[in-house]
């Protein structure tokens, strides 16, 4: 890793911890596209911003653990953790193709998501069918192996489910927590020394995803998050038309 890019990366990873304060999502859908532009490779990108969400999500956990739903969390947890190591093998796959074509499908997937959180409808209810928690669940394990942006599928799940604001965020910290571990096993055990210094590097950079986190916390209570948020999709969605478009923009 270059100067130049680590120093990217360093913005990069605080200027996405700031608008997931503000807004509640956008870390992992910012940080990877524009991590894959700054020259990384997807393993390296995933791997970079595992570390940093592993101390954010323990955080969480901690300050909400009296309305974790530990029912509800651990059977989603096991379903993650059976699907997990798919996505990291899909991982370790399209890592191996050209950059570019890392790029559009990364850009492809993000498309997919911002479709999925934009016009999903859904009523929520007490309880649903135990097979939308297998999809839910294990297409989410899938995703954050892969991509790590294993939140939307979970987002869909819980919007369908009449729950509390803070049993929602209670939910959602503790179950990212528990797969966040394995998550760093698996792509240690199947990447190795293309993401140890990734690895490493994210661990320094926690200090940067704190100061951004605080800085978000102080924006949000000054901003209209509502106008901001429509203008973080507008980015992301033009992130990920260039990223799918890339072959054809660089001729």
């Amino acid at each position: 890793m270059t100067v130049s890019m680590l120093l990217a990366a360093a913005l990069i990873l605080f200027v996405s911890s700031t608008l997931q304060s503000i807004i509640g999502f956008a870390f992992n859908l910012l940080a990877v596209p524009l991590l894959l532009w700054n020259d990384f490779s997807l393993a390296q990108a995933v791997a970079l911003t595992s570390i940093p969400i592993l101390v954010q999500v323990s955080v969480a956990t901690w300050k909400l653990r009296s309305d974790v739903p530990w029912r509800e969390v651990f059977p989603a947890a096991t379903i993650r953790y059976l699907s997990l190591p798919v996505g990291v093998s899909l991982l370790y796959w399209v890592n191996s193709f050209e950059p570019t074509r890392v790029k559009q499908i990364v850009g492809l997937l993000l498309l997919i998501i911002l479709g999925m959180q934009s016009f999903a409808k859904i009523r929520p209810r007490e309880r649903l069918a135990w097979g939308w928690d297998l999809l839910a669940f294990g297409l989410s394990g899938v995703m954050l192996g892969m991509i790590a942006m294993g939140g939307p599928p979970v987002v869909l799940w819980l919007m369908a489910h009449d729950w509390s604001a803070v049993k929602t965020r209670a939910f959602m910290a503790a179950l990212f927590l528990l797969a966040a571990p394995v998550q760093v096993g698996l792509l240690w055990w199947k990447l190795g020394e293309e993401v140890a210094s990734a690895f490493a590097w994210g661990l320094g950079m926690i200090p940067l995803v704190v100061a951004g986190s605080l800085l978000g916390i102080r924006l949000g209570n000054r901003l209209d998050r509502i106008r901001l948020r429509r203008a973080i999709m507008v980015f992301l969605f033009l992130t990920a038309l260039v990223s799918l478009l890339s072959p054809y923009l660089s001729r």
